[in-house]
C-alpha cells in the first residue's frame, strides 16, 4: 500500500475517531448548513451528500495533506450541554487521555478549547497518530447544532500544516443555523 493511500486511509479513520470522542454520536448538520469555497489551487475535492474530502495533489504538496468534512452522531441536545459547559474541554481531554493510555502512545488526542458561536457549539481538537512511516497530525473542529453534528478534520505530516489547512477551510466557510 502506498504511503499516500495509507495516509488518507488513516486520516479518515482518525476523523471518525475524533467524531466519536467529540460527542455521544448523529446524522450530521442539515444540508446547506455548511457552505465552503475551500479547494485551493492544486487540491482535488469530492463531495458526496454531506461528506466532502479535499486532497492536496502531489504536484502541489511535498507531503500528504487532506481535509475531511463529514457527519457525526449526536444523541440528545448536545449543543446545550456544551453551551452550559457540562461537556467541557476538560471532560473531552479526560476521554482523550483514555485513548492516549490505551494506545500506548500510538495516538495522542487533545481538546484545545470549547467553541461557542451563535450558529453552533463544539470543540477544537488536535491529534497525533504514529505510523511506521512517521507521524500524522490532525487539527479538527467539532460542530454541533442541537442534536446534530459534523466534523472538519485536517490531516498532514506536520502539525502546523494540519492547523493551517483547518484555519484556511474555516476562513472560507460559512456555518449557519437552518430552521
Amino acid at each position: 500500500m502506498s504511503f499516500r493511500f495509507s495516509f488518507i486511509f488513516k486520516a479518515v479513520s482518525i476523523a471518525l475517531l475524533c467524531g466519536f470522542l467529540a460527542a455521544c454520536q448523529t446524522t450530521g448538520l442539515k444540508p446547506g448548513s455548511i457552505s465552503s469555497s475551500f479547494a485551493p489551487k492544486g487540491w482535488a475535492s469530492k463531495q458526496n451528500g454531506n461528506k466532502a474530502v479535499y486532497v492536496c495533489l502531489p504536484s502541489t504538496c511535498k507531503s500528504p495533506e487532506v481535509v475531511v468534512v463529514g457527519p457525526i452522531e449526536v444523541k440528545g441536545d448536545t449543543e446545550s450541554a456544551i453551551r452550559q459547559n457540562l461537556i467541557s474541554a476538560e471532560l473531552m481531554n479526560a476521554v482523550g487521555n483514555i485513548a492516549n493510555v490505551a494506545s500506548k502512545g500510538q495516538v495522542r488526542l487533545k481538546t484545545n478549547r470549547r467553541v461557542v458561536t451563535k450558529s453552533y457549539s463544539g470543540f477544537d481538537m488536535t491529534a497525533r497518530y504514529r505510523t511506521d512511516k512517521g507521524n500524522v497530525y490532525v487539527a479538527a473542529r467539532i460542530i454541533i447544532q442541537n442534536n446534530r453534528g459534523s466534523t472538519v478534520a485536517s490531516f498532514a505530516t506536520s502539525s502546523s500544516r494540519a492547523k493551517t489547512n483547518l484555519d484556511r477551510f474555516l476562513k472560507q466557510t460559512t456555518i449557519k443555523r437552518l430552521p
